[in-house]
C-alpha cells in the first residue's frame, strides 16, 4: 500500500510516496504543480492521500488524483498524540506532524522536538503522547532580512554553515551573529529541558537543521513526512 504525502511549507512544497513505513520517493520545489504532481504519482500505486498547508486552507489535488482516500490535516484530524494546547485551531500543522514524527522515532519518550525553517519552534511531547506546547522565534535567514530590513546601512547577507566567536567585518559579524544566535538559544533550550529531565530526547528537522552541532541530538530531515504518514495510517489510511 502506498501513500502519497504532500507537505505544503513555507518555503518548500515536499510530496512524498511512502510504502510500509519507508519512504520510496521524494520531490520538492517552491511549488510543485499540479502536472508535476500527476506525474510523481503517476509512477507508484497511489492508495491514500494526505496533504497539509502552512500557505493555504487547503491543498487542491489534479483531477487524475481525485477519488483516492484524501485526508486534509486539520485540527479536528483524529490524531495518535494528545494535543493539549489552549488554541489547538492556531497550532502549525507543521508543529502538529513533527510531534507525531517524534512519537514514531522514540515511542514512549519525552522529546524535544526543535524545527528549523522559516521559523524555528522548540516543542515538547511527553512520554505519554502528549503535545505540550512550545515556542517560536524567527529563523537564520528571516533573521538576516530584518537586520537588513529594519537597519540603515546593514546589508542582507546568506547565513554560513559555520561560525567563529568573532567576526573581522561587519558581513562576518552579520552571519556569526546569526549562526550562534541560533545555536545559543538552541543549545540552552536543551540544556533547560534536560536540566528537568535527563533523559529527553532531542530531534532536529527543517532546512537550517545542520546548524546545530550537537553530538547528543538526532537529525530527521523527514520528520514532517514520517508524522503525516503516520496520521494517515491512524485517522484514514486503514
Amino acid at each position: 500500500m502506498s501513500n502519497l504525502i504532500i507537505d505544503e511549507g513555507n518555503t518548500l512544497c515536499k510530496a512524498a510516496v511512502v510504502s510500509n513505513g519507508a519512504i520510496l520517493a521524494q520531490t520538492s520545489g517552491r511549488d510543485i504543480d499540479d502536472a508535476a504532481l500527476q506525474d510523481f504519482a503517476a509512477q507508484y500505486g497511489i492508495n491514500n492521500i494526505i496533504s497539509a498547508s502552512t500557505r493555504r486552507e487547503r491543498v487542491e489535488l489534479p483531477a487524475a488524483l481525485h477519488g483516492i482516500k484524501h485526508v486534509r490535516l486539520c485540527a479536528e484530524t483524529k490524531l495518535p498524540i494528545l494535543i493539549k494546547y489552549s488554541t489547538p485551531g492556531t497550532l502549525g500543522l507543521d508543529r502538529v506532524a513533527a510531534a507525531v514524527g517524534a512519537s514514531v522515532l522514540f515511542p514512549q519518550s519525552d522529546v524535544l522536538i526543535v524545527d528549523l525553517g522559516t521559523a524555528i519552534t522548540v516543542d515538547f511531547l511527553s512520554r505519554n503522547g502528549e503535545y505540550l506546547g512550545g515556542v517560536i522565534s524567527p529563523g537564520p535567514a528571516m533573521r538576516a532580512k530584518a537586520l537588513n530590513a529594519f537597519t540603515g546601512k546593514l546589508p542582507l547577507v546568506e547565513v554560513p554553515a559555520d561560525a567563529r566567536l568573532r567576526g573581522q567585518s561587519t558581513t562576518e559579524a552579520l552571519q556569526f551573529g546569526i549562526l550562534n544566535g541560533v545555536r545559543f538559544e538552541i543549545d540552552g533550550y536543551i540544556n533547560a529541558y534536560r536540566t528537568e529531565n535527563q533523559d529527553v530526547k532531542v530531534v532536529v528537522t527543517g532546512g537550517a537543521a545542520n546548524a546545530i552541532i550537537r553530538p547528543d541530538v538526532t537529525r530527521e530531515p523527514n520528520l514532517v513526512i514520517i508524522g503525516m504518514n503516520r496520521i494517515l495510517e491512524f485517522d484514514g489510511g486503514r
